[in-house]
């Protein structure tokens, strides 16, 4: 199926830089039953060590932890809404990266510490999509850059890299659907408010 791309749930973070990509599922995506792919922090972290957990756990741990918290792809959404009515008073204290109200996954036999040194990745959902899944189940909806970054990018569209039709259609969608702030550093922030916004309007 090959490597997966990893999206975070309803949240961007400053730390993978100016670009930022909003996806959403297609109309009644229908997952694989097998695939697994969500969990309720970032997954990158959890096998560095770097989500801290109340007992701490060993590398063994952490592997036996997330076979257990590890969603199915066609059930993460529900499993998210729990999760998010479970932790927290509404959807908003989640998208502004707040911790959770209640401790988070008592249920495996450890809590995320809600503080230092964890940061709101700590509790922020993941979904991984292996590459050959994401075809016909996620559409692009959005992205957020710098002008610079959508100069760099026009640029390399019209060096003849792709068919001018593929070219003029992509174009057509950079000019709809990229918005690019004011200033380079609220390109997060413009997405959180876009996701925000989003969310709000169902």
């Amino acid at each position: 199926m090959g490597e997966p791309y990893y999206f975070y749930v309803l949240r961007a973070e400053e730390s993978y830089g100016l670009v930022v990509f909003v996806f959403k599922e297609a109309q009644r995506p229908h997952w694989p039953a097998d695939a697994m792919g969500a969990t309720p922090f970032d997954r990158g972290g959890w096998w560095l060590d770097k989500v801290r957990t109340e007992p701490p756990l060993n590398a063994s741990a952490r592997q036996a932890a997330f076979r257990t918290l590890d969603v199915p792809l066609h059930g993460w959404q529900a499993a998210f809404e729990r999760y998010i009515l479970d932790h927290y008073d509404t959807l908003g204290q989640y998208l502004e990266g707040r911790a959770p109200m209640a401790d988070a996954l008592p249920e495996a036999g450890f809590t995320i510490v809600r503080g230092q040194p964890n940061t709101a990745r700590a509790w922020t959902w993941e979904v991984r999509v292996p590459h050959s899944m994401v075809a016909g189940r996620l559409v692009l909806q959005a992205a957020y850059m710098t002008e610079a970054s959508r100069g760099q990018y026009l640029d390399w569209l019209w060096r003849g890299v792709l068919a001018d039709a593929e070219s003029r259609r992509i174009q057509e969608w950079i000019d709809d659907s990229v918005i690019v702030p004011q200033e380079d550093e609220l390109v997060v922030q413009a997405a959180r408010s876009g996701i925000a916004l989003e969310v709000a309007n169902g």
